[in-house]
């Protein structure tokens, strides 16, 4: 049952993510520029958090090496926040967001190089075909990466957000409370944000007008707060690489919303995409329940049935 609602969680996490371009574009069209809609995205989160856990009395005291912990896992996740953010303005969104879903293959690389992990054959063929089913889902695009330095930032999510999927599951704060490590990772992230506008001089743009405010609301709370932490949740229960290969929800919600709110088009690709993804996380939730599923199983009855044959 534990496996089972950690792959809930970090569907949950993956699809929540990719709503990241329906928020913050239409922010930045209304006049908000990147480094002030990022402090508004974590800050507003923060706060959120903080209120509540302050009304639930929760103690907040971490060590100096847990807040140390959290910066450096923070810094990887705002670099994340920012390129990712950013290369929406150089290349299609569709595009950044499957360049950026090569993250869960570093993260197996990462956890098998390092931390030795056994890998299960279902979950590789899952990986295998959740990839398969996000180079479908772009297939449609109909516009390629025109910028080195779109491609570039996007590149760069793929190494940060591995490094802060990895700490979250490998380092001193893995077995913190997970909405008190939610909170402590929207507030360093609000810090190196702040930090950011005041070492550009540029100040805090304000809120052109109640568009905008609704929109970088909504960006704080459900691709930020809701995301961070069923992503948190979802890697203590089943660990980095089964979350991060639950992520090829992200692109699935991208196609999506570009379908229902922007007009795209969804063609023969998508729906091959589509198909190939939940078949992904199909085998996902079935090899986290032990004993009833086993892909080994299924490819040697499969041979046998054939032989028979």
């Amino acid at each position: 049952m534990r496996q089972l609602k950690g792959v809930l969680l970090a569907m949950i996490s993956s699809s929540t993510f990719g709503l990241i371009p329906l928020f913050a574009l239409p922010a930045m069209q209304e006049g908000v520029g990147l480094d002030s809609v990022l402090f508004y995205r974590f800050a507003i989160s923060a706060v959120v958090v903080g209120t509540y856990l302050l009304l639930r009395r929760v103690d907040l005291r971490i060590t100096l090496k847990e807040f140390g912990t959290m910066f450096l896992l923070g810094g990887a996740y705002a670099s994340t926040s920012l390129f990712l953010t950013a290369s929406y303005l150089y290349i299609p969104s569709g595009v950044a967001t499957t360049i950026h879903f090569l993250y869960p293959v570093l993260v197996t690389a990462i956890m098998i190089a390092f931390f030795k992990d056994k890998i299960s054959l279902s979950v590789i063929i899952a990986a295998i075909l959740a990839i398969l089913g996000v180079y479908l889902l772009s297939s449609g695009e109909g516009e390629g990466v025109t910028s080195l330095k779109g491609l570039f930032m996007v590149l760069s999510t793929v190494v940060t957000y591995a490094i802060y999927i990895v700490g979250v599951n490998k380092s001193c704060i893995q077995h913190m409370d997970g909405l008190k490590m939610t909170f402590y990772m929207l507030f360093c992230c609000t810090i190196i944000f702040g930090a950011n506008i005041l070492l550009k001089g540029q100040g805090l743009d304000m809120m052109p007008n109640a568009n905008a405010v609704v929109h970088i609301f909504l960006l704080s709370l459900i691709p930020t707060l809701v995301s961070d932490l069923t992503l948190i949740l979802a890697i203590q229960h089943v660990g980095s690489t089964t979350a991060a290969i639950m992520g090829c929800m992200e692109p699935l919600t991208a196609v999506s919303m570009g379908v229902l709110f922007l007009g795209e088009r969804f063609g023969l690709g998508q729906i091959l995409g589509v198909a190939t993804v939940l078949v992904a996380v199909f085998i996902v939730i079935l090899s986290s329940q032990p004993g009833h599923f086993s892909m080994k199983r299924l490819i040697l009855a499969f041979i046998k049935i054939r032989k028979l044959n």
